[in-house]
């Protein structure tokens, strides 16, 4: 049966922390026909995190720091009763708010707060696929919060520099995420199979547009293999074709230092070819590009502003590994995505048949007369691809000065020293398809230059060409060649989709082998026919 709230003693306190000046966004001028009608929310996998930081608190936002109330959110109220598609309390074994003390005070700790509201965090129960307990946080934008597993208090973790702090704020915060428009659900797992059963929930809300995963789970214990057969592709695969975008990280490495690289094809995870597996670079673009081979796009990979680590309610700090470059990534896509549900009049929000947006038609710019909005009608692929497109591709990428196995690249897994012996080492050669199997498309900085150096990266990188106002960025010779290769080996392992690069041999021709030019595409290409799933994980 579903229960009541649990009304807690005591009144929600006031809210007035300030953005700087630096942080304040532009929204677009077209208002939705009611609040929520244009809402973007992320999900968020990962340990823990703490609602109490200005990171999410409602007042932050950058709609209710306007002058106008058209497109505020009614994050006090329960999801069920304004967002579109959420579904009925019934389908939650408990659901209810999770009232807390939040204050406007900046030197506030987090863990005292905690301590106070002790009776509503631990009144959450841990949830199954059979038995899910399902809270919203009034006054934030936590519209959901849900515990499948984890260390320490339910969703808020242990109360330490908790990884999930650090994954929600760069994506969702309202400081210092690459979509602070955008609301969270955040679900909190560590192990393999809580993990597994967050996201195949999160992957049937047709109401979650974006999930975010920085982990991944291998085979060994003491390598990060990236060999894994454990996720429900099928569902995986159907999300995707409802308009859903499921991010995973690519890893940072057999080691987890930037050095042995880890291969993503045969991860269940990481690797079917309707998942966007993101990479990370080096902030002076000289040193690394990510150890996850291949990724789809990049972000940044260390020292990125966040708020992991923070114990104040306004603490700050850096975050960085491909943890932190996916919800980087799935933010910015979020961030394009509630733009375009704003541009379009009426109850843009939608999420089905591939549709991630529809309305009114949007008049295109004279760059790009038939932009993907002319038609009233944006969908997943074509907000990918703008996405793709849209990133960077860095000058120092891996450059030679990294070294990774010699076999095959990092497609299989590296043998563990027998003996003391050292794992054989080649050093990369410095071409093209070294930075696209680490990068993919390209790198998106997101904020780590500042407020102002990214709005004008994601103006003209992306929404600028999404509405037609700027032509697509110029995209280096070879980078489809690459991609088909990589479409086909994803769809050799994992299954055929007709939404990849890689159709079929008459429609989308493979490229000749090129060991020279390019030798780790002609590795994947020449090598994925004897590659198969590994045997199914239990």
């Amino acid at each position: 049966m579903t229960r009541l709230p649990r009304r807690l003693v005591g009144a929600l306190s006031a809210v007035a922390l300030t953005i700087p000046a630096a942080v304040a966004l532009d929204t677009a001028a077209a208002a939705p026909v009611r609040p929520g009608d244009d809402a973007v929310v992320i999900a968020v996998i990962d340990s823990g995190f703490s609602p109490y930081h200005r990171d999410f608190l409602a007042s932050q936002m950058p709609q209710a720091r306007t002058p106008s109330k058209a497109d505020d959110l009614p994050l006090d109220k329960a999801p069920h009763t304004w967002l579109k598609g959420f579904p009925r309390p019934s389908a939650f074994a408990d659901y209810g708010a999770l009232r807390l003390s939040l204050t406007a005070d900046p030197k506030a700790e987090m863990p005292a707060l905690r301590d106070k509201d002790e009776d509503a965090w631990t009144d959450i129960s841990r949830s199954t696929p059979d038995e899910l307990s399902y809270r919203w946080v009034p006054g934030t934008k936590a519209i959901g919060v849900m515990s499948f597993g984890g260390s320490g208090t339910p969703v808020f973790g242990t109360g330490g520099p908790e990884h999930g702090h650090g994954t929600s704020s760069v994506s969702v915060g309202s400081i210092h995420g690459s979509c602070p428009e955008c609301l969270l659900v955040f679900l909190q797992a560590s192990a393999g199979a809580e993990y597994e059963a967050a996201l195949s929930w999160a992957m049937s809300q047709p109401w979650i547009d974006a999930v975010s995963n920085s982990y991944g789970i291998s085979t060994g214990v003491l390598v990060r293999d990236r060999v894994y057969n454990g996720s429900d592709v099928e569902l995986m695969k159907a999300a995707t074709e409802r308009g859903q975008t499921v991010f995973f990280s690519a890893g940072n490495g057999v080691t987890n230092d930037f050095i042995t690289p880890n291969g993503t094809l045969l991860s269940s995870q990481e690797g079917p070819d309707w998942i966007v597996t993101v990479g990370a670079t080096d902030p002076e673009d000289v040193d690394y590009s990510g150890s996850g081979k291949p990724a789809d796009v990049a972000s940044i990979g260390s020292l990125y502003p966040s708020s992991y680590g923070a114990t104040t309610t306004s603490g700050e700090g850096t975050f960085g590994g491909t943890s932190n470059a996916t919800p980087v990534i799935a933010g910015t896509y979020g961030r394009a995505l509630w733009l375009a549900r704003q541009a379009m009049s009426g109850p843009s929000r939608t999420q089905a048949g591939g549709v991630v947006a529809s309305g009114g038609k949007v008049a295109c710019g004279t760059a790009r007369t038939a932009c993907e909005l002319g038609d009233g009608k944006l969908t997943r692929t074509e907000l990918q691809t703008r996405l793709f497109e849209g990133a960077t591709p860095t000058k120092g990428g891996f450059a030679g000065r990294r070294t990774i196995p010699a076999s095959v690249l990092g497609l299989v897994p590296v043998p563990a020293p027998v003996g003391g012996a050292p794992v054989p080492f080649v050093t990369t050669p410095a071409v093209a398809d070294t930075r696209l199997a680490s990068e993919g498309y390209g790198t998106y900085r997101g904020k780590l230059d500042g407020a102002a150096a990214w709005k004008a990266e994601f103006d003209s990188r992306l929404w600028d060409v999404l509405r037609g106002v700027r032509p697509a960025p110029e995209r280096p010779a070879g980078e489809s060649d690459w991609f088909r290769v990589d479409s086909s080996c994803r769809q050799h392992i994992w299954g055929a989709w007709a939404g990849g690069a890689y159709l079929d041999d008459a429609r989308t021709p493979l490229p000749a082998p090129d060991p020279v030019a390019w030798p780790t595409r002609t590795v994947i290409q020449t090598a994925c026919p004897a590659l198969v799933a590994p045997p199914k994980t239990s």
